[in-house]
């Protein structure tokens, strides 16, 4: 597990974070969000769980879409999707004291407009322009075989048009070769438990309770 090269980030804080979740289709990242926002609820701290496509207009207008979009338009919804996300609903939270998790963010756009054949640094430039970083971005990492099979058995063989094993691949391969001093890359192989210990202890390192 690589963790931030920050020596500030050891100690114990109460600023409110904003920590994001990554991994391919199928890694388990939306399972550990959820379980992260209820075990720091439960300790008493004020969290918002929120997740990208947002529930805005363009996050509402990407999930209802029936096939994706082509690569640069799909790039495009994404990047005003964050845009709007981040004035409407991130930004507001944190700035009320509220820690806020994201089910994906700015490396989701990197990743799967980057496997359609967009320069990753050229996406990565362009939210950079006005995405605020993350204070912590978990990756959830596992093998795209565990991912198909545990897609397959929790949705009855279905498949979203995200979720073609080719494409993950390349997916997958843009997530492994990201380096940002923030990630903290996870094991995603083991129970969601064992998971979600893994990521208390990297909370536990950024000084949070």
């Amino acid at each position: 597990m690589k963790m931030p090269d920050n020596n500030q980030r050891s100690e114990k804080t109460n600023k409110p974070l904003f920590i994001v979740f990554e991994g391919i289709d199928g890694s388990g990242k939306s399972t550990q969000a959820r379980m992260l926002a209820d075990y720091l609820t439960s300790r008493g701290l004020p969290v918002l769980l929120t997740a990208e496509p947002s529930e805005g207009p363009i996050g509402s207008q990407i999930r209802s879409l029936k096939c994706r979009a082509e690569p640069e338009e799909e790039a495009r919804l994404f990047t005003e999707d964050r845009e709007d996300h981040l004035r409407r609903t991130i930004i507001p939270a944190l700035e009320q004291g509220s820690t806020v998790i994201c089910d994906r963010y700015v490396y989701s756009s990197a990743a799967y407009q980057g496997a359609r054949g967009i320069p990753v640094e050229r996406i990565l430039a362009e939210n950079g322009a006005f995405a605020m970083p993350a204070d912590v971005t978990f990756l959830i990492e596992i093998d795209v075989d565990t991912a198909m099979k545990r897609i397959a058995s929790g949705r009855a063989n279905t498949f979203t048009t995200f979720e073609i094993r080719s494409d993950l691949e390349k997916v997958d391969k843009i997530y492994r070769s990201l380096i940002d001093p923030h990630i903290i890359r996870i094991d995603g192989s083991g129970s969601p438990e064992q998971v979600h210990k893994l990521i208390q202890e990297g909370l536990n390192d950024l000084g949070c309770p």
